[in-house]
Order: structure tokens, then sequence, then C-alpha cells
């Protein structure tokens, strides 16, 4: 199996063990943070945990590489029942049930997704005063991918990663997300915020309007570093 590094403070993943180590220890740490009122509760929740976090591992998996392994997936869910005491029926049922819940591949904020979705599908901006802005195109790009993560929910574009990102000064995102929402690309949702924090936006361009995706990869972009596990 094509190594994997599911954790940032961890070694890659190669085998199937390896996955399991870090879906229990993810579900371990979950259930340490709940207050339960018994063991019943307990072994609910573990096993809807456990659930949950193998269809995340699993989504990062096949986001990271060409095709996972045809025994892997299925030695993960042996060797997780057999650690856990689960009856292999019960574990697919829990599989089932918990299918739609995972928002986020595991390991990934809804920023790194976003990162390689624009990655594997870029833009083309139409508009002919932002066209040749490789600071707007950026911006826009993740913006699409970002709304297209949280549905009809307001997207986060947080300066200091999207400047990280986009080996760009503070100022000039800033300057380059206050133009977009002139030109009603972006929407502010939320015109109060706090210092520190990230303002909310919805994305309110339109493919073909605005923007066309292309195909090949961005150049000369930096990857951010991902950040804490997000949801």
């Amino acid at each position: 199996m094509q190594a994997v590094k599911l954790s940032p403070d961890g070694p890659p993943v190669t085998n199937s063990d390896g996955i399991v180590r870090i879906l229990t220890k993810a579900t371990d740490a979950q259930i340490a943070e709940k207050t339960l009122p018994d063991e019943d509760a307990v072994a609910d929740f573990r096993l809807s945990t456990d659930a949950i976090n193998y269809h995340r591992i699993e989504w990062r998996l096949r986001e990271e590489m060409e095709s996972i392994p045809e025994a892997v997936l299925p030695n993960v869910r042996k060797k997780l029942c057999g650690k856990r005491g689960y009856d292999p029926e019960e574990f697919d049922a829990a599989l089932i049930a918990t299918k739609e819940r995972p928002r986020l591949p595991y390991g990934w904020t809804a920023m790194d997704l976003a990162q390689r979705r624009l990655a594997a599908k870029p833009i083309r901006l139409l508009n002919p005063e932002l066209e040749v802005s490789r600071y707007a195109k950026g911006i826009i790009g993740l913006a699409i991918y970002l709304q297209e993560i949280q549905k009809d929910q307001p997207i986060l574009l947080p300066v200091e990663q999207v400047r990280g990102w986009l080996a760009a000064k503070k100022v000039v995102v800033a300057g380059t997300i206050t133009k977009l929402v002139g030109l009603g690309i972006l929407e502010m949702t939320k015109p109060e915020y706090n210092t520190g924090s990230a303002r909310e936006f919805r994305f309110r361009g339109v493919e073909g309007k605005d923007y066309v995706l292309e195909g090949g990869g961005p150049k000369g972009a930096k990857r951010v570093k991902p950040g804490k596990d997000g949801g």
C-alpha cells in the first residue's frame, strides 16, 4: 500500500494495521472528551464513532491514492472488529447508518480539501478585470470548492491561511477579498466580526459568467500545512 500520512505528528501508514491503530486512537480520544452516563452509552458511542472514522479514513485514502489495494479496507474492517469485539454484521450496520455523516476526510480541514480539489480542477476567470490576477484566481478557486463542501452554509477565508497558500502579503489578500465582495462574487454574511477571527462569506460567482473549470493543476502555489482535524 502507498504510504499515507494520516496524522501530521505520526508516521505514515502503509497497511491495515496502521489504519486500525490510527482509527481506534482517534475514537478513544473522542470518547475521553465525552461525559457518557454508563457503559452502554460508551459502547454505542464507540461503535458509531468507529464507523464515522472508518468512512473519513476511507475518504482520505481515496483522495490521496490513485487506487486502494483491494484487500486493505476488508482487512481494516476485520481487524477493527477483532480488536473491538464487534460482530461484523453489527459494524456493517453502523457503517450504513453513518455513511452520510462525515463532512471531511480524516485529518483535513475544509481548506485542505478545497486546495486538493482546486489542484485537480483549476479555474480560469472570465471577468477582464480579474483574469490576470493570480490572487483573485486563487481566492475564487478556494471559494468555489469551500462552498461546494459547505453546501448552503457560509464559508471561511482565513487571511493567514490564504496568504500562506498564495505566497502573498496579508494586505494583498485582504484587498482582493474586498474587491471580490464589491464585484458581488463574494457576499459577506457577517459584516461585523471580532479581530483575529475569519469573516464568513458565501460564494456568489456563476460558472460560465465569472469562471470556467480547466484541466491540469495550479503552479507555484504553496500547500498549507493541514490543520487540526476538521469535523
